[in-house]
C-alpha cells in the first residue's frame, strides 16, 4: 500500500515537471514569436545576407591652376564566393593565369570554405573585363580605385602616396587624409541557406561618396623647373641629394619643394637600380630613407645662412649699426680658441655692411659677443627657431639647439655665424622669410582649399600670420644689406639682370669634420625691396668645388631667371 502511494506521488512530480517545462517553451516561443519576433526576424535576414564594399573615389590633388597631381584609375577586386562556384578547376585555372598567380595559391583561396574570399586587389580594369566575360559562376569583379600620380616623381616626397587600402601613407596624402578619404558604399545580396544568391531579389547598394578636392599653392610649372635645376646640379657636382624651396615670403605659401633624387610615386616600393642582397630589415630601411623630405624631415648646420638672423637680432638690439668698422686678420680668439676665417689672410678693416658681403665669421663673432648670450637666446626663441614652423606636412624635425646654461662664449661665437647647433631647411626659409618680409612669422603650407565635386569651396585654409619678430625698419635694413651681397658680394653668381636679387650663401661642413663633407646653400629672393618669392637651394656633400656662393646661387639666379617673368614680375 505504501509503494503505490509512493508510485503515484513519484508519477504526479514527474508530471507536474513534465508540465511545467512544456508550459515554459509554449510561454517562452509565445514571447520569442510576439515580442521578439522583429529582432530574430532581422537576425534571420542577416544570416542570408552578404555584404561587399564599394570603394570610395579618392578626392584628387591639383595645382593652383588646376592641374592634376593625384588622381585616381580604375581598377578591379577580384573574390570567389565559395557556395556558388560550380566548376572550382575552371576558376582556379583561369584565375591564376589572368592574374598571374601561382596555381597552388589561388586553389587554397578558392577551396576555402568562407562566405566571400579574396583572391586579387587593384587588378587593372582590361583584366577584370577579361573575368567578367568569362561568366564564372563564384567569381565577383567588383571595381575599385588605384591612385594614380600622371608624373610619376614629380614633388613624390611632398604629395606622399597610398597604401592597398587607399589610405594615405605619407606626405600631403596623409595630412589631409580626413578631405581625401572618402566614404566606402557597399553592395547588399541575399543568399539561400546553401549561400548561393536568390536572383529574383534584387541588390541594395549604397552608394560611396567621394573624396574632396585637395587645392595646392603649389604652381606645377615651378615645381617641374625646379626639380630640372635640382637634378642636373646633382648630376653635375656628384652629390648625394639637393633640396630646393620656393615660397611666398609675405604669406608662406609654397610654390615648390624639391628633394631629389625623388621616387615613383606609381611604383614607391621599389628601391634604386643597383640596391641589391638586402634583408627585409635593410630592406625597409631603405624604403623610409627614400621615401624622406630633407627639406622638413631632416637637419643641418646652416652655416653662413645663418648670418642673417645674427645680423637682424643684432640690428634690432642696438649693438651694431651699418657704420661700425671692423678689422679681420683672418681669425679671431675667443678664450682659448682661435675661430678662423674662411679667408685665411683675412679681410682687413671692413664696414659692417662689407662684412656682411664678405660673409666674414670675425665681424659676426665680435657683434655675437656683443649680444651676449641671453639676448641671443632670446631672439633665437623670438624669431621662432625653438619650435616647429607648423608646415602642413608629416614629421616636421625640431631644431637642435644648445641648452641656454650650457652656451658659454665659445658655443656662442660659432652660433653667431651658423654653426654647432641644426635647424631643418624649412625652419631656415621661414625664418628667413619672416626678416625680410617686414619682420612678420608666416606658416609655411600647401594646401590652399578644399573642392566639391561641383567645384565649389567648402573650405579655405587661410593664411596663418604669425607674431611680428622684427621691426619694420629692421626688416628694411636687412633687405638693403642682402641685395648688397648679390650686387656686390659672395652672392654675385645669383644676380639677374633687369631684377632687384638679394641673398645670402654658405658652406658648412658636416660631422664628423674629418669626413670632409660639406653642404652649400643659397637663399635669395626678389624683387629686393618687395620680395614676392624666396628661392632656397642646398645641395648635399658636392664633389670638388663646393662653395656655395659659386654652386648653389647659380641655382637659385637661374630660377629666377625663368620664373620671375611667369609670375607675372617685370624688369625694371
Amino acid at each position: 500500500m505504501k509503494n503505490r502511494t509512493y508510485n503515484r506521488k513519484k508519477i504526479c512530480v514527474v508530471f507536474l515537471a513534465a508540465l511545467g517545462i512544456i508550459l515554459f517553451l509554449i510561454g517562452r516561443m509565445v514571447y520569442l514569436m510576439i515580442f521578439e519576433a522583429e529582432y530574430y526576424q532581422k537576425k534571420a535576414e542577416t544570416l542570408h545576407e552578404r555584404e561587399r564594399d564599394i570603394k570610395a573615389a579618392r578626392g584628387e590633388i591639383i595645382d593652383c591652376n588646376g592641374t592634376v597631381l593625384a588622381t585616381n584609375k580604375t581598377v578591379c577586386t577580384i573574390s570567389v564566393i565559395h557556395s556558388q562556384i560550380k566548376d572550382p578547376e575552371r576558376v582556379i585555372r583561369s584565375l591564376s593565369e589572368l592574374l598571374d598567380m601561382d596555381e597552388e595559391a589561388v586553389r587554397k583561396r578558392v577551396e576555402k570554405v568562407s562566405s566571400i574570399e579574396r583572391i586579387q586587389t587593384n587588378v587593372e580594369k582590361e583584366t577584370g573585363d577579361e573575368i567578367r566575360d568569362l561568366e564564372l559562376a563564384g567569381v565577383k569583379v567588383d571595381e575599385d580605385f588605384k591612385r594614380y600620380y600622371p608624373y610619376h616623381e614629380l614633388a613624390s616626397t611632398v604629395l606622399g602616396f597610398t597604401g592597398g587600402d587607399n589610405q594615405g601613407i605619407v606626405g600631403l596624402e596623409v595630412k589631409y587624409e580626413d578631405w581625401l578619404a572618402g566614404t566606402d558604399g557597399k553592395i547588399l545580396t541575399v543568399t539561400d541557406a546553401r549561400g548561393v544568391e536568390l536572383d529574383k531579389i534584387a541588390e541594395d547598394r549604397l552608394e560611396p561618396v567621394p573624396g574632396k578636392t585637395l587645392q595646392l599653392s603649389m604652381d606645377y610649372n615651378i615645381q617641374m623647373y625646379a626639380q630640372q635645376m635640382a637634378e642636373k646640379v646633382r648630376e653635375e657636382k656628384q652629390a648625394d641629394g639637393v633640396s630646393i624651396i620656393l615660397m611666398n615670403p609675405s604669406n608662406g605659401e609654397l610654390y615648390a619643394m624639391v628633394n631629389v633624387p625623388e621616387f615613383d610615386l606609381d611604383d614607391p616600393f621599389t628601391l634604386p637600380q643597383g640596391t641589391v642582397g638586402l634583408t627585409e630589415e635593410e630592406k625597409q630601411d631603405a624604403l623610409n630613407q627614400m621615401w624622406r623630405n630633407r627639406s622638413i624631415n631632416d637637419t643641418y648646420e646652416p652655416g653662413s645662412v645663418f648670418k642673417v638672423v645674427t645680423a637682424a637680432a643684432c640690428l634690432e638690439e642696438g649693438v651694431v649699426t651699418t657704420q661700425d668698422q671692423f678689422h679681420c686678420p683672418g681669425y679671431y680668439v675667443v678664450e682659448d680658441r682661435r675661430i678662423r676665417c674662411h679667408k685665411i689672410g683675412g679681410h682687413g678693416s671692413e664696414t659692417f655692411v662689407q662684412g656682411i658681403q664678405n660673409s666674414c665669421n670675425p665681424v659676426f663673432i665680435n657683434i655675437g659677443l656683443r649680444l651676449g648670450v641671453d639676448r641671443f637666446c632670446d631672439y633665437y626663441d623670438q624669431f621662432g627657431l625653438l619650435g616647429n614652423t607648423g608646415v602642413d606636412l608629416p614629421g616636421e624635425a625640431s631644431t637642435i639647439m644648445h641648452q641656454r646654461k650650457n652656451i658659454g662664449q665659445v658655443e656662442l661665437a660659432t652660433m653667431s655665424f651658423g654653426q654647432s647647433f641644426q635647424v631643418t631647411p624649412i625652419q631656415m626659409a621661414t625664418t628667413f622669410s619672416s626678416i625680410i618680409n617686414g619682420g612678420n612669422r608666416v606658416t609655411p603650407h600647401f594646401g590652399k582649399r578644399v573642392l566639391d565635386q561641383d567645384g565649389t569651396v567648402a573650405e579655405t585654409f587661410s593664411d596663418k600670420k604669425g607674431k611680428r619678430i622684427l621691426s619694420e625698419e629692421t626688416s628694411a635694413t636687412m633687405r638693403a644689406l642682402l641685395e648688397s651681397v648679390v650686387s656686390e658680394g659672395g652672392g654675385k653668381n645669383a644676380a639677374v639682370e633687369g631684377y632687384r636679387i638679394g641673398g645670402k650663401t654658405a658652406t658648412s661642413q658636416t660631422l664628423p669634420r674629418s669626413a670632409n663633407k660639406y653642404i652649400s646653400s643659397f637663399v635669395g629672393f626678389a624683387p629686393a625691396d618687395d620680395p614676392q618669392i624666396l628661392g632656397m637651394c642646398i645641395i648635399y656633400n658636392p664633389q670638388g668645388v663646393y662653395y656655395g656662393g659659386t654652386i648653389a646661387a647659380p641655382v637659385i639666379g637661374k630660377i629666377f631667371e625663368n620664373i620671375l617673368p611667369y609670375l607675372g614680375i617685370e624688369k625694371e
